[in-house]
């Protein structure tokens, strides 16, 4: 029998679970493939996907400017590349 403490509560809508994240790829507008989020980084201001690459490591802020859609039946995350976003991290190498 399912209670009230046993049940999930569930997210509003546009908020996903770190575990949900986790694992998605990241694909710009353009279609480009630019990597898999490994890991979350959580700040003040706004969480940071911790992308992997063929390059290394890639910060990608969790912003609504950025982060244009996240699809979880299809497994990735669509984001802006803002001017100098994928630069900036290949700058900090």
């Amino acid at each position: 029998m399912e209670t009230e403490s046993n049940r999930e509560t569930p997210l509003p809508e546009r908020e996903y679970s770190h575990v949900q994240i986790i694992g998605l790829r990241v694909i710009t507008t353009r279609a480009e493939f630019i990597g898999t989020i490994s890991d979350i980084i959580t700040g003040q201001s706004n969480d940071n996907y911790v992308v992997r690459s063929d390059k290394g490591e890639i910060l990608i802020p969790a912003i609504e400017d950025v982060v244009q859609s996240i699809n979880l039946d299809e497994g990735y995350v669509t984001i802006e590349a803002i001017e100098g976003l994928l630069e900036l991290n290949e700058k900090s190498r």
